[in-house]
């Protein structure tokens, strides 16, 4: 059992029309754009001491447009 006081809240947050700018295929970092007020939100989560996890569903990658590595750029 994980120690109580070591847990935090945690929230998931879609990148793609969520946290960011929805661009089709996003292979290259270039054509990366964040939302203002989603940089706002994910600032105040973090003081409020919350964990933000970003998550992405890149049908890209399963497609072979571009490689999974580029996603984690």
């Amino acid at each position: 059992m994980p120690d109580q006081s070591a847990l935090r809240p945690g929230v998931f947050l879609d990148r793609d029309g969520t946290v960011a700018e929805e661009v089709g295929y996003l292979n290259h970092a270039s054509r990366f754009r964040i939302f203002l007020f989603a940089a706002a939100a994910i600032r105040r989560l973090n003081k409020a001491n919350f964990r933000v996890i970003v998550v992405t569903n890149q049908s890209g990658v399963g497609r072979g447009y571009f490689s999974e590595c580029l996603v984690h750029k």
